[in-house]
């Protein structure tokens, strides 16, 4: 059974349908889809700081390389986004197309795909090669990494689940509050957005600790 995890910090945003989430070491960056742009909030005041135009927002959004990375459009490509002007500098194909890319994560070794139909966790290098595959037991809303953990929520379960890296198996599920999509870690919590209440919500997992 999953363990309940209590919210231990509630932003509500103008939003209508809340899509990926990132942190850039000021910023938490959220996507929404209705208005089609990403916006930077500053989780101290709570206050949208930036907003920029995302024309076919989907799923996650990521951080790589000092950009912004959103999935975008029907075949859920990848636009690679300047955080400063929004200019979009370049779009990459979903690696698995055909299949519902949802969950999108930059880490160290490469960056980390996450597929709802399929249920896996692809980790892949900057040029698209496939570095490794991990089998999860749910559909993928939205991804983050925290040291030797994967965390992906679960959106219809309303669940967030760990993974262990090196051991490439799922250790831990926690019941959280809402319906969670993208996720991302601030480097001590948790951040996902609830689609439910139109909120970004913080939790604190016990046993994982680190940066990315």
């Amino acid at each position: 059974m999953p363990i309940s995890l209590g919210s231990v910090r509630d932003i509500p945003v103008r939003a209508l349908k809340l899509c990926g989430l990132t942190w850039s070491g000021e910023f938490l960056w959220f996507s929404e889809a209705v208005s089609n742009s990403i916006m930077a909030l500053d989780p101290v005041t709570g206050e949208v700081e930036r907003r920029l135009p995302c024309a076919g927002v989907r799923t996650d959004l990521t951080t790589w390389t000092g950009n912004l990375v959103q999935v975008v459009g029907d075949d859920r490509a990848l636009r690679v986004i300047a955080p400063d002007s929004g200019t979009p500098l370049l779009e990459l194909p979903n690696p698995r197309p055909g299949n519902v890319l949802c969950g999108l994560e930059a880490a160290r070794d490469g960056l980390w795909f996450g597929y709802e139909d399929l249920r896996v966790l692809d980790l892949r290098d900057e040029d698209g090669a496939l570095l490794d595959t991990i089998p999860v037991s749910r559909p993928v809303a939205g991804l983050t990494v925290s040291d030797h953990y994967l965390a992906y929520s679960d959106y219809r379960a309303g669940t967030i689940n760990l993974v262990d890296i090196r051991l490439r198996r799922e250790v831990a599920s926690y019941d959280v509050a809402g319906n969670p999509t993208g996720i991302t870690w601030d480097g001590s919590r948790i951040w996902y957005c609830d689609y439910t209440t139109l909120q970004l919500r913080a939790i604190e997992v016990p046993g994982i600790s680190g940066s990315r």
